[in-house]
């Protein structure tokens, strides 16, 4: 994993650190949508930022079957 990316099933996202606030956040684009991730550590981050993806996939799923 990159210190200044993150990836999960394809996704591509940001990673950026406020030494100030001790605090990681980024941000990803999904369809047009920006949807922001953060955490005190890079591991809670990289957990964040999955559980945006792993909901949006499941919210397309659900569009899908609805279709």
């Amino acid at each position: 994993m990159s210190q200044n990316e993150l990836e999960y099933e394809g996704y591509k996202g940001t990673v950026e650190y406020d030494e100030k606030c001790d605090f990681y956040t980024g941000e990803v684009e999904i369809d047009g949508k920006i949807y922001t991730y953060e955490g005190d550590t890079l591991e809670e981050l990289q957990e964040d930022f999955e559980d945006i993806i792993d909901s949006i996939i499941a919210f397309e799923e659900m569009d899908d079957e609805e279709v």
